[in-house]
C-alpha cells in the first residue's frame, strides 16, 4: 500500500497578507464545497485550519486524486500553508489463490 505522508506544504505563506481566522474558516468551508462539487466528489478529507497553517487529511484513490486535492486547496488558499497528509487507498485486486484472514 503506498502512502503520502509527510508532504511538503502546498503553499506558503504568501505576500503576507493577512487572513484572519474567520476568513480562513469560510476558504476552508468553500474548499470543501468544491471538492464536494469535482469530479472527484471528495467527501473524505479533513480539512481543519492549525495555527496559520490548514491541514489535510484522508485518504485518496489514486496519485492523480490526490494531486488534484492539492491543486484545489493550493487554489482556494493561496497565501495559506496548506500541509497535506493524504494517503493512498489499496486499491489492488486479491489474490484469488490466497484465502482471506478474518480476525
Amino acid at each position: 500500500m503506498a502512502t503520502g505522508h509527510d508532504n511538503p506544504p502546498v503553499s506558503g505563506p504568501g505576500d503576507g497578507a493577512a487572513h484572519p481566522a474567520a476568513h480562513t474558516e469560510y476558504r476552508i468551508a468553500h474548499l470543501e464545497e468544491r471538492l464536494a462539487r469535482s469530479d472527484l466528489a471528495e467527501l473524505g478529507m479533513r480539512i481543519e485550519a492549525r495555527g496559520d497553517a490548514v491541514h489535510i487529511t484522508g485518504t485518496a484513490s489514486t496519485v492523480a486524486d490526490r494531486e488534484t486535492i492539492l491543486r484545489i486547496a493550493a487554489a482556494e488558499l493561496p497565501g495559506v500553508a496548506v500541509r497535506a497528509d493524504i494517503t493512498l487507498a489499496d486499491v489492488t485486486a486479491p489474490d484469488p489463490d490466497r484465502s482471506e484472514e478474518l480476525s
